[in-house]
């Protein structure tokens, strides 16, 4: 595969998440939903991005904004560096195709659950809840747990999600390094 078509894939990424930005920063405008509402404005008692576990939200805006969009220019501007300055005109589709897929299944998944485990718990705090209950509805309502034991950790299942998506989003990025030291100089395409 041509590597300035694979720069051109990753430009075209961090536009598309450039535009997920949209409706991820929309809820904000909804006052009910307590997400940078004043307490005591609409039945809320806090404001979910201020308090933990809300504050979650917040991280898992700013990292989809850093490894989404910037990470993912980044690996066009990368590419495009290779094609032109280095002078390096091919590169293998196999590993292209599953750095992209994997970067995006694994940023979208773990800024996402992120923002759900901030939303979910903030949102038990912001409107009476004690941590307790905040802590419990986490456990029991983003992803419904796979193991009654306490001691296991399918008891829990946001971390353990969390921890597979930043795996995958890591695989990604090795993935991109092996694709950059396997990248064929030559003759540039016509």
């Amino acid at each position: 595969m041509r590597v300035d078509s694979i720069a051109r894939k990753f430009m075209l990424l961090a536009v598309f998440n450039g535009l997920l930005l949209i409706p991820f920063t929309a809820p904000i405008l909804v006052p009910t939903l307590c997400i940078a509402t004043p307490p005591g404005s609409f039945g809320c008692q806090a404001s979910i991005e201020i308090v933990w576990p809300g504050t979650w939200m917040l991280v898992g805006f700013f990292v989809f904004i850093i490894v989404g969009v910037l990470g993912a220019l980044a690996w066009s501007l990368v590419y495009y560096h290779q094609w032109t300055v280095l002078e390096k005109h091919e590169g293998g589709k196999t590993l292209l195709w599953l750095q992209l897929i994997l970067f995006e299944v694994g940023v979208l998944g773990a800024t996402s659950l992120m923002a759900t485990i901030g939303f979910v718990g903030g949102h038990v705090l912001a409107t009476g809840g004690g941590i307790a209950v905040s802590a419990e509805a986490i456990r029991t309502q983003i992803i419904p747990p796979l193991s009654t034991d306490p001691s296991s950790p399918l008891y829990d299942m946001p971390p353990v999600a969390e921890a597979a998506f930043i795996g995958l989003s890591l695989l990604a990025q090795l993935l991109g390094f092996l694709n950059l030291l396997t990248l064929k100089k030559g003759a540039a395409p016509a």
